[in-house]
């Protein structure tokens, strides 16, 4: 039962940790905006997903073996989607494009690796006593992911030599709760 609790706090840490964004047609007209929005929207999606598998674990009896692994396999399924999003993003249209491209390379790729440590962690609980090493798995790839995700806006910006994304991100509705500190 402590170990059905700590997925559930694993994917609540890990819903928790992305913040949420809109949607505004009128960055659409600057290209650099759209890519911001765009960002902002695979973060917002990611994170609305997770939330929703957080949400199938509201009482204790929703608990199980398998109810473990499939939260498992449902937020590696949304990481992959959030990772592909990110990389359809493109390079966006600034002097610092490239270096800012290999800055969400690096935050998709950490947030995907430590999904995928989640989920076979989960997947490798056959018994009671495979819990404590599969915890401590999952305790360290969260805390990866939640700093990787925290830092996602600011990874962005630093690789933005130039500033240009970070006035989009200031100025676009969409990312205006995605924190940069």
């Amino acid at each position: 039962m402590r170990s059905s609790w700590v997925v559930v706090v694993v994917v609540l840490a890990m819903a928790g940790m992305a913040a949420g964004c809109g949607g505004d047609d009128a960055s659409e007209a600057d290209p650099t905006a759209a890519w911001a929005s765009d960002f902002c929207t695979a973060v917002t999606t990611w994170k609305d997903q997770l939330q929703s598998i957080a949400s199938d674990f509201s009482s204790p009896s929703d608990l199980s073996e398998e109810s473990i692994k499939s939260a498992a396999d449902d937020a590696k399924s949304a990481t992959d989607t959030l990772r592909d999003t990110l990389k359809d993003l493109g390079t966006p249209d600034t002097a610092s494009g490239q270096q800012i491209r290999d800055a969400v390379d690096g935050v998709s790729n950490t947030v995907e690796d430590e999904s995928a440590k989640i989920q076979d962690a989960a997947e490798g609980v056959s018994s009671i006593a495979d819990l404590p090493a599969a915890i401590s798995t999952i305790s360290t790839s969260v805390s990866t992911i939640l700093t990787a995700g925290s830092n996602a806006r600011k990874t962005v910006e630093d690789a933005d030599v130039d500033g240009e994304l970070r006035t989009a991100f200031e100025n676009s509705p969409e990312c205006k709760d995605l924190s940069s500190s």
